[in-house]
């Protein structure tokens, strides 16, 4: 038994034991990756661009959370750029001033803007030596996506999708901690298998500790009339993005059936094969 396993049984959980096995799973497939022989497979001369990838997918499908693990997990950074937008407006340079006032007025930041800072915290990834990265929450539109293939080398856009009624059920489970700030998950989701061959779908609660419970709050918006309308607008305007990665070859889907303990050992053998891999090399 792992001792994350051992942890949670010290705790009074009380898990079947293939979740321990995910758990031990998950745990084998990280320190592999950490380990001398993953990082020769990699090569350690590796250039810089051999990991520029790109995670996409609808809300509530966990986009960043598999995004922060898998960039740890291959060395590189994981950039939101919901996170440098916010940065640079707090930083009170003049192009975080005139992000502020357009943000302000409720519109969207124009795709030059974006990419600006985009390319700017990418220039300084490769002069402090990042051998790549992983980039979440852009582009949004297929201007943004032609503009960021044409300024890049993307080796892999990972298009991750979930059953629509999991997508609402996982986002009607979110909870945050006020005591903490941390987030939680009380959806116990087990989904069988659909008529048309979809597989079985289990995802287990991401349960608060004791210490938490009292303190738990669901967001405002996380009602389910608000978010199905999230997922309609987000199938509208994912399409054009989709398809001008698609022409340039270099979308993988990737369908969840399985929480994230039972996910990433299989995610992560099929992202090591696209490692160091260009974007002409998939056309």
């Amino acid at each position: 038994m792992t001792s994350a396993s051992a942890a949670l049984l010290h705790r009074g959980w009380r898990l079947p034991l293939s979740t321990f096995a995910a758990v031990s799973s998950l745990k084998n497939a990280l320190d592999r990756l950490a380990s001398d022989g993953a990082r020769a497979s990699f090569g350690t001369e590796a250039a810089p661009s051999s990991i520029n990838w790109v995670f996409l997918g609808p809300p509530g499908v966990g986009k960043g959370t598999y995004a922060s693990r898998v960039a740890k997990a291959f060395g590189v950074p994981h950039i939101a750029t919901g996170d440098l937008i916010r940065a640079e407006i707090k930083s009170g340079s003049s192009l975080g001033a005139q992000m502020k006032a357009i943000v302000n007025q409720g519109k969207l930041l124009p795709c030059d803007m974006v990419q600006r800072v985009l390319q700017e915290r990418l220039a300084r990834g490769r002069q402090e030596g990042e051998r790549g990265f992983i980039l979440d929450g852009y582009p949004r539109t297929a201007a943004q996506a032609e503009q960021l293939l044409r300024s890049t080398d993307i080796g892999l856009v990972l298009n991750l999708s979930l059953r629509e009624e999991v997508l609402v059920e996982k986002c009607m489970g979110r909870r945050l901690c006020r005591h903490c700030g941390k987030n939680y998950n009380v959806a116990d989701i087990h989904l069988a298998a659909s008529a048309d061959g979809r597989p079985e779908i289990v995802m287990p609660p991401l349960s608060p500790p004791p210490e938490c419970a009292p303190h738990l709050e669901t967001r405002a918006d996380d009602r389910e009339e608000v978010i199905r309308h999230r997922l309609e607008v987000y199938k509208q305007e994912s399409k054009p993005v989709e398809a001008a990665f698609r022409k340039a070859g270099l979308v993988v889907d990737f369908e969840l059936v399985a929480g994230i303990p039972e996910t990433l050992p299989r995610l992560m053998p099929l992202l090591e094969s696209y490692v160091g891999r260009h974007a002409n090399e998939r056309k």
